[in-house]
């Protein structure tokens, strides 16, 4: 179901990430319900901006500092996911911990949008000035586990009164600034 809710069943998971995340839950239902605790539970989409150290526009950046004339792209580009930049899902779980009043509340945190891979490509690249050559791993997924669309339904943290500062793209260009400033981060990643 997209966006995907709150409430939404979970899917059978491929993903031993997914899987955590799951078990992850239960048991802070658990401990909730065993010893008279409360907690909010955060999903989030993928993260953006300054400290940022994996994922597909670090990956991405390496390849083209590496190779400015080439750039390969796992699955087939047309993977749609959606991301959230680091302050405003900072900001919205301080918001959600200072309001939420359920014994275990969950919490969606993402924008109103999702962007493809190719569309993120076009962003990082226009950014650094580059045109390179891309090329395809293929398949709908990029990786053991990857969904191919990730958009969930944030309207419960917005009623609460928060909403995103940033859109994805700036996200990305932020992160990209953040990584230019900051080559150590390469080393290390």
């Amino acid at each position: 179901m997209f966006p995907t809710p709150e409430d939404a069943p979970f899917p059978v998971q491929t993903s031993l990430y997914g899987a955590s995340k799951a078990a992850g839950e239960a048991l802070i239902a658990a401990y909730c319900a065993g010893f008279g605790m409360r907690a909010c539970v955060f999903r989030f989409v993928s993260i953006l901006g300054e400290r940022y150290s994996h994922g597909h526009v670090f990956d991405f950046y390496r390849q083209l500092i590496e190779h400015p004339g080439r750039l390969h792209v796992l699955g087939n580009g047309q993977q749609r996911k959606s991301y959230l930049y680091v302050q405003d899902c900072v900001d919205a779980m301080l918001l959600a911990m200072d309001k939420s009043s359920g014994p275990v509340d969950v919490f969606n945190l993402g924008t109103n949008e999702f962007c493809t891979v190719n569309d993120s490509i076009g962003w990082i690249t226009g950014h650094l000035g580059l045109r390179p050559a891309l090329t395809y791993a293929g398949g709908e997924r990029g990786w053991i586990g990857d969904s191919p669309f990730i958009f969930l339904d944030c309207a419960k943290i917005r009623k609460l009164g928060w909403a995103p500062k940033l859109s994805i793209k700036q996200g990305i260009e932020r992160t990209l600034q953040f990584l230019q400033g900051n080559p150590w981060v390469l080393e290390r990643g």
